[in-house]
């Protein structure tokens, strides 16, 4: 009985291991609010809301994300003005293909959460960011 003890508490820290190290990103939060261009959710996951950081590294709200359409979740948000806007597509899986529109500037971003339990928030920066990490290069003979 001792035995099985033993193995069950190794198993139950091995688990709360991998999961702190899941929780942390290649970057963090912090390091996201720094960045231009960063997209940050705030509040609430369920309720959408998310800030931008602009050129001179000043957070800026952005209106509550809009359900653009209810088959492939695709959010968009937009800055109170219309000059910035903030599309992605939300999923159990993460946040797929987010884009910040600053003007006439695409700048796809890399995301990163909060964390594995609940519903984590979002944060994302810059695809060209160095703290980025590698991505896969897309196949040419795909189309």
């Amino acid at each position: 009985m001792r035995r099985g003890t033993t193995i069950g508490c190794g198993l139950v820290a091995m688990l709360t291991l991998t999961a702190a190290g899941c929780d942390a990103g290649p970057f963090s939060r912090d390091y996201a609010r720094t960045v231009p261009n960063s997209a940050i959710q705030v509040g609430d996951n369920r309720d959408k809301t998310w800030e931008y950081v602009d050129r001179d590294g000043e957070s800026r709200k952005l209106n509550q994300c809009e359900d653009l359409s209810p088959w492939n979740v695709a959010y968009r948000c937009t800055s109170p003005d219309g000059s910035v806007e903030l599309t992605y597509n939300a999923s159990k899986y993460g946040t797929r293909k987010p884009v910040l529109r600053v003007g006439d500037q695409e700048v796809p971003l890399y995301c990163a959460t909060d964390g594995i339990w609940g519903e984590p928030l979002r944060y994302c920066i810059p695809l060209s960011d160095p703290a980025v990490p590698p991505q896969p290069v897309p196949r040419k003979d795909k189309g």
